[in-house]
């Protein structure tokens, strides 16, 4: 592209796109019922399907801007200023988070006073969790608490408020992303693109302001910290300050103490290729080295103010009891049919969850992570990046509750490996599927979005234009490759990989 063309896409993606926000940020503020109501009156159609048309300039502004390698967060900024003010979009978590923020602030427990107490933000958490007390670790609560009172109490604004730390996650998000995406080899404008000016990660984390995103921003910094440091030949040290970071991310979220399994990954890999010893007591005491700070940082922050693990009360909303994507909570959902009471399956759902979500990250662990004396397969010193993207996939999998920004860990992980067109490509669909799917969960019943985002995927692996369409956008974020034109899927300086997966050699 030229100069001239250049710039003349890059107003067209930022004005397009820019529009798509508006038109959602209305939709989000005029919606009078939100969620799916019985019978939607005329007035209620009108947002939805501006709504619509806003996602659709949205994606399609996202695409269009795949060429534009050094204007991804431009593009994210811009498109993010019309969310900012509006109401919680494609959730109602947001309520949920300002609710249990008014109740901290005002010397209750949130762990023991349900949310339907919060006083005029009660009647705007979620029916369902209304009744039920908090289920986020203490981190999250002092987060909510701060941003009330920055709002006075006022019932829009302490909701609008949860976004500020959200915008924090988005700019933390960014930084980690571009060190680990040079770190590990991979190209950080394609990362970036693939992430942070992904209309799927922007629409839930800044739109839905989930705590998911600071979380993951966090746990991304702690295996940026913990490579950097091990490649600056203190791994110890590393492991500690990634430690601090993981136990910190585990206060925001509970998955968030997951990033330990890559930061340890990470670390030992780096160390042994060092000159270090590999075994499995070098690789015993790498772990414990770094969870000890993990556990203390996650004890000190749930000690303050008394709050301790009170997130595992009876009294907080399980998963389990609501229909979402995860396969345990839909097969509670049709075994209810029959007659048997959802509550009392609730208790078995959840302990087959965590059993299921254990063998899978041991499975994981020994797939993908350092296996000593190990041979052939991913080596014994594994791929620390896919390991942690299986993890979380797997947790979110194995879960008794899915919602789509649920997967949005795995598909930043994966986006900081050096890929081949096809998988740039299968991301891509992604983002668009997984942005379709937030949208038309908040109308419908998983049982209906489903079977429709798979017909998605299908579409955009067997329909020749959708499939040219994203080939296309996997040639542009690639960019000039020697030789890129003879092979037609040409790979990077570490993307040699066979056909059959990403290259993740050093990964």
């Amino acid at each position: 592209m030229t100069v001239t063309s250049r710039r003349l896409r890059l107003g067209e993606v930022l004005v397009v796109g820019l529009l798509g926000s508006a038109l959602i940020s209305w939709w989000a503020w005029t919606d009078a019922a939100p969620g799916h109501p019985a019978d939607p009156a005329g007035m209620e159609i009108g947002p939805w399907l501006a709504g619509l048309l806003g996602l659709v300039l949205l994606l399609a502004a996202w695409l269009r801007s795949a060429v534009l390698r050094s204007h991804r967060l431009l593009s994210a900024a811009v498109w993010s200023v019309p969310l900012l003010p509006t109401r919680p979009v494609l959730s109602l978590d947001g309520w949920a988070y300002a609710a249990q923020g008014w109740l901290l602030r005002h010397g209750h427990n949130p762990y023991l006073v349900a949310q339907s107490q919060a006083g005029q933000l009660a009647a705007r958490v979620d029916d369902h969790w209304s009744g039920t007390t908090a289920v986020y670790p203490p981190g999250s609560l002092w987060i909510q608490a701060a941003m009330t009172a920055l709002a006075r109490d006022h019932t829009y604004w302490a909701a609008v408020a949860m976004r500020i730390p959200a915008v924090l996650a988005m700019v933390l998000l960014a930084a980690a992303v571009i060190g680990l995406a040079r770190a590990l080899g991979a190209d950080p404008q394609s990362a970036l693109w693939l992430t942070v000016a992904n209309p799927f990660v922007l629409l839930n984390i800044v739109g839905g302001m989930h705590n998911d995103g600071l979380e993951l921003a966090v746990a991304l910094c702690a295996l940026w910290a913990g490579l950097a440091l091990a490649r600056a030949s203190r791994p110890w040290l590393g492991l500690v300050v990634g430690g601090v970071l993981v136990g910190l991310a585990g206060t925001l979220k509970q998955p968030g103490v997951l990033a330990g399994i890559g930061l340890v990954a990470l670390v030992h890999r780096q160390a042994v290729k060092d000159g270090g010893r590999d075994g499995w007591g070098p690789l015993g005491a790498r772990i414990l080295v770094g969870a000890v700070p993990a556990v203390a940082v996650f004890a000190a922050i749930s000690s303050i103010g008394g709050l301790g693990l009170g997130w595992l009360n009876s009294t907080a909303g399980s998963p389990a009891s609501v229909t979402s994507d995860s396969p345990i909570a839909l097969l509670v959902q049709m075994i209810g049919w029959a007659g048997v009471p959802i509550a009392a399956m609730v208790p078995i759902a959840t302990a087959v969850s965590l059993v299921l979500t254990a063998v899978a990250i041991v499975w994981c662990w020994f797939r993908w992570g350092p296996v000593p004396g190990r041979r052939g397969g991913a080596g014994p010193l594994g791929r620390p990046i896919v390991l942690q993207a299986a993890v979380m996939t797997a947790f979110a999998l194995c879960g008794a509750g899915l919602q789509p920004w649920y997967l949005i860990p795995p598909l930043v992980l994966v986006a900081l490996i050096p890929l081949r067109r096809r998988w740039l490509a299968a991301l891509a669909a992604a983002g668009l599927i997984g942005s379709g799917l937030c949208f038309l969960q908040w109308f419908s019943s998983p049982f209906l979005a489903l079977p429709v985002a798979a017909l998605a995927a299908a579409a955009c692996r067997w329909w020749t234009p959708v499939r040219s369409r994203l080939d296309l956008v996997a040639h542009q974020l690639r960019g000039p490759a020697p030789g890129a034109a003879r092979s037609g899927t040409s790979g990077t300086a570490t993307g040699a990989a066979g056909a059959a997966g990403p290259s993740v050699t050093g990964m």
